[in-house]
């Protein structure tokens, strides 16, 4: 099996964590956000203690794979794009800043969009 394959394979597997992680966050209407955005924002809301174990090991995992690509010899601006996708998805699982989409769901298609960019990036090389 080539690295690509793995690097496909390893992703759809914690595509499937993800959704379900995905499945049981929520967020909330920032108040007064619609005057500057037209769809608002959103905040996320706390986790539960059994959660942040979940994005914990959702994290840890999803960064091992981002430092095994690294390996694949992507360079330059291919790199640059790979890692600003990898930090999309980070900030999405780690839920540590507002979001444009008002529900979890939304969230979790926004993820599969940047692991399908980052496998096509990823058979450039």
């Amino acid at each position: 099996m080539s690295d690509k394959e793995i690097l496909r394979n390893k992703l759809q597997a914690i595509l499937v964590l993800i959704k379900t992680f995905m499945s049981g966050s929520s967020m909330s209407y920032i108040e007064g956000s619609s005057d500057i955005v037209e769809s608002g924002a959103y905040e996320w809301l706390p986790l539960t203690p059994g959660q942040k174990i979940d994005q914990s090991e959702i994290c840890d995992q999803y960064r091992l794979i981002l430092n095994e690509v690294t390996h694949l010899k992507l360079e330059g601006k291919l790199l640059d794009r790979f890692n600003e996708s990898g930090k999309r998805v980070l900030s999405f699982l780690q839920q540590d800043s507002i979001v444009w989409q008002s529900n979890s769901s939304d969230v979790y298609d926004e993820i599969v969009r940047e692991l399908g960019e980052q496998l096509e990036l990823s058979e450039q090389i």
